[in-house]
């Protein structure tokens, strides 16, 4: 059982680190209007994140209850996903801060979430994947989305401070971040199945 928390863990650790919308957002506005700034719109991508999440908990729950059958096929979907963001994160280009982030507000923030692929699969996939096969207690589904909300939160944050503080950094090594990240989601993959 183990197994399965330290596969959670590093699928969703990593997940949530990882280049995508919000956390170059972060980046992008920390780096060039500061934390201040960053912090209002990283609150409404909060907000954001809980609410997706708690509606990807729920539906996750009621996907399964209304057809068990389909809970081994989605740990299949799941690794196929994880191995497919895996391939997407080894491949990218490092991104850097555009001018695009000025006009990003806290609701701006908020609204993002429920167009952005990337955290509604992390939502689905993390349920489906890692809590749904061991239990189906509602409370747990519950309790599961929120850390999944407080843990991209503090991605967030963590790329709104780096951002700030070591730019230059993430533009020279970028790429050697992105293949060890890549190859450890394949490592969760892997763990889905042991």
């Amino acid at each position: 059982m183990s197994a399965i928390y330290t596969a959670f863990f590093t699928y969703v650790i990593i997940t949530s680190i990882t280049p995508g919308p919000n956390n170059i957002l972060s980046l992008s506005i920390a780096t060039q209007y500061g934390l201040k700034r960053a912090a209002k719109v990283i609150s409404g991508m909060f907000c954001g994140y809980i609410v997706l999440m708690l509606l990807c908990g729920v539906f996750t729950y009621h996907m399964i209850n209304l057809l068990p059958v389909i809970t081994p096929w989605l740990t299949w979907i799941g690794a196929a996903y994880i191995v497919w963001l895996a391939w997407g994160i080894a491949t990218s280009e490092v991104k850097t801060a555009s001018e695009e982030s000025k006009g990003i507000s806290a609701l701006a923030g908020f609204g993002l979430q429920f167009v952005n692929v990337k955290i509604i699969l992390y939502g689905i996939t993390s349920i489906s994947t890692f809590v749904l096969p061991y239990t189906q207690n509602i409370y747990w589904i519950l309790g599961a989305s929120l850390l999944l909300a407080l843990i991209a939160l503090a991605s967030n944050l963590v790329w709104a401070v780096a951002g700030r503080l070591l730019q230059s950094q993430f533009e020279k090594y970028g790429k050697a971040i992105n293949m060890t990240l890549a190859a450890t989601l394949l490592y969760c993959a892997t763990q889905l199945f042991a």
